[in-house]
């Protein structure tokens, strides 16, 4: 009989474990951190090495926004001034997916996000942090980015 009752308590002990040990990390996943530990709105800025040209910046007219694959990266541009262009990685905070230049925004296919072209901030739709961004340059007659 006392063999019993010391199994079921062992038991017990170790289904109650068990199951606190599978609720924090249910949390733990659902957290709402960057991969580089940003809190929620917080904008991320890819830490490069070196710069990369890109494209002609005769192929970024002013105004407009185009995809760029720079390295092993993928890269949403646009071109806000003669002088002045904005780089962002083209993967959606939200979960992922591979977020394409528009007219005058940058949209998210899978699940509806918009961002805005000059900060990368979220303006509708599910994710909730900013693109994170490239430095970038017109040197020379070229986009340049920082990868």
């Amino acid at each position: 009989m006392n063999e019993l009752c010391c199994a079921r308590r062992a038991f017990l002990r170790t289904t109650a474990a068990g199951a606190a040990g599978v609720a924090g990390l249910s949390l733990a996943a659902c957290g709402n951190t960057s991969d580089d530990g940003a809190e929620p709105g917080a904008e991320a800025t890819h830490a490069g090495e070196s710069w990369e040209a890109v494209l002609a910046a005769e192929e970024l007219p002013v105004g407009t926004s185009v995809a760029a694959s720079a390295g092993e990266h993928e890269l949403l541009l646009h071109r806000a001034g003669e002088d002045e262009v904005h780089a962002f990685t083209s993967v959606c905070t939200h979960q992922g997916c591979t977020v394409e230049p528009e007219d005058e925004q940058f949209s998210c296919p899978c699940h509806g996000s918009v961002f805005a072209v000059d900060s990368g901030e979220p303006t509708s739709g599910p994710a909730d942090r900013p693109l994170t961004r490239f430095e970038a340059e017109i040197s020379d007659g070229e986009v340049r980015v920082l990868v």
